[in-house]
């Protein structure tokens, strides 16, 4: 097993950002991932992912969808916009093969690819709407703020970026299914963003005509900008 891993795990994770190292390289990861964020949430993951179409812009033409995990936003955005071209990335392959099998399943033409968010290897100005759902928390702030830049850069003028991701509930109660999953799951990045003022710093990014709402009793945020 130690031969295995030396020759074929390791020299692959070696390419990847230290960050993702420590907390994608779990083989069970991507099947109790939806677990974790529908734990997360109390059990309202589907209509808390579908509260996102409310900040699509007109007529779009281009997502690409950031960091997507096993893909249940990019299908919901294909499916809500079948004549769309979606773009798919994340870093972890085996999250992808998840999330392509999702999509072979209901049919949805989505174009998934292995990437890093901070840098992507997309032209820039080719979307109309950049997304990113519950994985901003998972990073350091640094790539937090290089996310932000990338997503600026692949927007065209005029186009949407939409984080997607938890908040911080003022009701004590309702903070104890979240602080569980957190305690267990989740590293010191996800407890600072937690606390942080998502729309002021998609203000401080550039991005105008922010727009914030907060979902099931203060667990889940959504905050848009325009570029």
């Amino acid at each position: 097993m130690r031969n295995i891993i030396r020759t074929f795990i390791l020299p692959h994770m070696a390419e990847k950002p230290k960050y993702f190292r420590k907390l994608f390289t779990s083989f069970w990861l991507p099947a109790l991932y939806d677990l974790w964020v529908w734990i997360g949430v109390l059990g309202h993951t589907k209509k808390l992912r579908e509260n996102i179409l409310k900040f699509i812009p007109q007529h779009p033409k281009v997502f690409i969808d950031l960091a997507c995990g096993t893909g249940e936003n990019s299908i919901l955005l294909q499916r809500a916009y079948p004549a769309s071209r979606v773009l798919a990335l994340d870093l972890s392959e085996r999250m992808l093969e998840t999330a392509r099998k999702k999509a072979r399943k209901q049919q949805c033409a989505i174009e998934f690819s292995v990437q890093d968010a901070t840098h992507t290897n997309y032209s820039a100005e080719i979307a109309d709407c950049v997304t990113i759902t519950f994985a901003l928390h998972d990073l350091p702030r640094t790539q937090r703020k290089e996310v932000l830049k990338e997503a600026w850069k692949l927007l065209k003028p005029g186009g949407v970026f939409i984080v997607y991701d938890y908040h911080y509930p003022s009701n004590f109660f309702v903070r104890i299914p979240l602080f569980i999953q957190f305690f267990l799951v989740e590293n010191k990045d996800a407890w600072e963003m937690l606390k942080e003022n998502l729309e002021l710093t998609l203000q401080e990014a550039g991005f105008r005509e922010t727009k914030k709402a907060v979902y099931y009793k203060g667990l889940a945020q959504i905050v848009a900008g325009r570029k």
